[in-house]
C-alpha cells in the first residue's frame, strides 16, 4: 500500500492494533507531496507529544497530592504506584507517543522523493528530524514501560513494540530492550549525514537539529552506562552550552523558551494547572541547602507545604538544556578511570551558577575532596535539585540504584507506603486499553 493512498490524519486514539488507516483521500485533507507539506506533517508529530513528565515526578520521590486538594483523586494512584486502579483519572502516555511515531514514519517513507517547493527547508532536514523524533519517542516509551537497561540481560528483557512502518497488517509485538535500542541508535546514525540545521533559532527550538540530536544521543549513552561515548558527546556540546546565572536578579529561568540555556523546547513541563494541589515532599526539599538560589525560583511556601512555581505555561517548555549536558559529562567522567577531576570541573561549573558565592566556595572545597562514590552521589543529588518536575528524577532512580521510596499513605491504616528497592513498581505496566486491543502486549 503506497503512502500516497494513506490517510495522514493519524487515528485519534492509537492502541496499535486498533489503528485503522484507510486507502482513501479524505475530503479537505492534503496528501503530502511537497517539502512544505511534509514539514507540516512532521510539525503535527511534534505537537502530538503530550505533557506528562510531571506525572513521573508524582510517581518518584518529588511530589505528592495534598490530601484535601481538589485533584487528590487524580494523582493519588500514581503517587502510590497503584497501576491497576480502575478509577485513575490521569494516565501515562501511550497512544500519543505512538501517534507521533506514526506521523514520523509517514514522513520517513516518502519525504526524500518530495517535490522541492521552498528554499527555506529541505528534504534532508525534514527526514533527519523525523528519524530523530522517532528515536526519541521509542526511547521515551522504552524507559516508561520496560526495565532499566542492563547490558547482561537486555537481549532477553521485554521491551516495547517497535514501529517503523505504517502497515496496518503488522503485528506489534514487544521487541527486546536491546532490539529497541538498536532501532533507536540506527535512526540517530542515519540522521547524522542529513542534518542541514546545526542549531535551531528561538522560534523553532521545538524542532530537532544536529546539536540536539547529539544531546539526545548523549542522554541515551548515559542511560546505557556507555560512559566514554556519553562523555565524548557531552564534551562536544559543552563549549556551545551557556548556563544561566541565578546570582543575576534578572536571570531567565533555564527551562523557559527564551533562556540562553535552552537547547530544545519541545515538551511542556505540565499539562494542566492542577499542580497547585501537589506539594514537594520534605525529604526532597532537604536536598537544597541555605545559599542554593533555586528554591526561591522553583517553589513557593503555602502554609505547611512547598508548592511549585515551576510548572504550567506556554513559555515553560524544555526537552534539552545546558545543565543536562554539564551533568552528563560530570556523571560519565566520574565513572571513568582518570577523569575524576574533569567530573568535578563540570559539576562545579553548574553549581557556581546556582549557588551564592559563599555556599559555592564551601561546596567547591567539599567536592575537591570527594572520592568517586561520594562524587557520584553528589551528581545524583545535583540532578535532583536542578531538574525537579522535568521528568529526569524517575528515570534517574530507575537507571541507577532503584532505591526504596517511602511516602505518606492517606488511604491506609499505616502512616506510610513503600516501594521497595528494585521493586516491581519501577516498571510501569502497559496501559489496559493497549493490552485489551493488542493481545501481543499481554505476553
Amino acid at each position: 500500500m503506497k503512502i500516497k493512498n494513506i490517510i495522514y490524519s493519524i487515528c485519534s486514539v492509537v492502541v496499535l492494533s486498533s489503528c485503522n488507516y484507510l486507502d482513501i483521500t479524505p475530503a479537505g485533507k492534503v496528501i503530502p507531496e511537497k517539502v512544505t507539506e511534509f514539514r507540516a506533517l512532521v510539525t503535527s508529530a511534534y505537537t502530538t507529544i503530550p505533557a506528562y513528565k510531571y506525572l513521573l515526578s508524582v510517581r518518584s520521590d518529588e511530589l505528592f497530592p495534598v490530601s484535601n486538594g481538589q485533584t487528590f483523586s487524580s494523582y493519588i494512584n500514581i503517587a502510590l504506584w497503584n497501576d491497576n486502579a480502575s478509577n485513575s483519572l490521569v494516565s501515562y502516555p501511550w497512544g500519543d507517543l505512538y501517534k507521533t511515531i506514526f506521523y514520523a514514519n509517514s514522513v520517513i517513507a516518502d519525504v526524500m522523493s518530495a517535490e522541492i517547493d521552498t528554499q527555506d527547508d529541505s528534504r534532508e532536514q525534514v527526514m533527519a528530524e523525523a528519524l530523530t523524533l522517532r528515536a526519541f519517542m521509542h526511547f521515551e516509551l522504552l524507559n516508561l514501560y520496560a526495565k532499566a537497561y542492563n547490558a547482561t540481560t537486555a537481549s532477553s528483557d521485554r521491551g516495547i513494540p517497535v514501529a517503523t512502518s505504517i502497515d496496518i497488517e503488522q503485528r506489534y509485538v514487544p521487541s527486546t530492550i536491546e532490539k529497541v535500542y538498536e532501532q533507536i541508535l540506527s535512526d540517530i546514525k542515519e540522521a547524522k549525514d542529513l542534518w542541514q540545521v546545526e542549531e535551531q533559532p528561538e522560534g523553532t527550538k521545538y524542532r530537532f537539529s544536529k546539536k540536539t540530536a547529539l544531546a539526545l544521543e548523549a542522554r541515551i549513552r548515559l542511560y546505557r552506562s556507555e560512559w566514554e561515548q556519553a562523555l565524548n558527546l557531552a564534551e562536544e556540546l559543552v563549549p556551545t552550552c551557556s548556563l544561566e546565572d541565578f546570582n543575576d536578579p534578572q536571570v531567565t529561568l533555564p527551562y523557559e523558551k527564551s533562556s540562553k540555556e535552552a537547547l530544545m523546547n519541545l515538551e511542556k513541563i505540565v499539562g494542566s494547572s492542577d499542580v497547585r494541589d501537589l506539594y514537594v515532599l520534605p525529604e526532597y526539599m532537604s536536598k537544597y541547602k541555605d545559599g542554593d538560589l533555586r528554591p526561591a525560583k522553583f517553589f513557593t511556601k503555602d502554609g505547611e507545604y512547598y508548592k511549585l512555581v515551576k510548572g504550567n505555561g506556554d513559555n515553560l517548555k524544555v526537552s534539552f538544556r545546558g545543565a543536562e549536558i554539564y551533568l552528563i559529562a560530570a556523571e560519565a567522567a566520574a565513572h571513568m578511570d582518570g577523569k575524576l577531576d574533569l567530573a568535578k570541573t563540570r559539576l562545579k561549573a553548574l553549581m557556581e551558577k546556582r549557588l551564592t558565592p559563599e555556599l559555592y566556595a564551601d561546596k567547591s572545597a567539599e567536592i575537591n575532596s570527594m572520592n568517586q562514590q561520594q562524587l557520584l552521589e553528589e551528581i545524583a543529588d545535583e540532578r535532583a535539585r536542578e531538574f525537579v518536575i522535568e521528568g529526569h528524577r524517575w528515570f534517574d532512580l530507575r537507571r541507577t540504584t532503584q532505591p526504596e521510596i517511602v511516602k505518606p499513605n492517606p488511604n491506609g491504616n499505616s502512616p506510610t507506603i513503600t516501594l521497595g528497592a528494585g521493586g516491581i513498581g519501577y516498571v510501569i505496566p502497559f496501559p489496559t486499553a493497549a493490552t485489551e486491543a493488542n493481545p501481543d502486549l499481554k505476553n
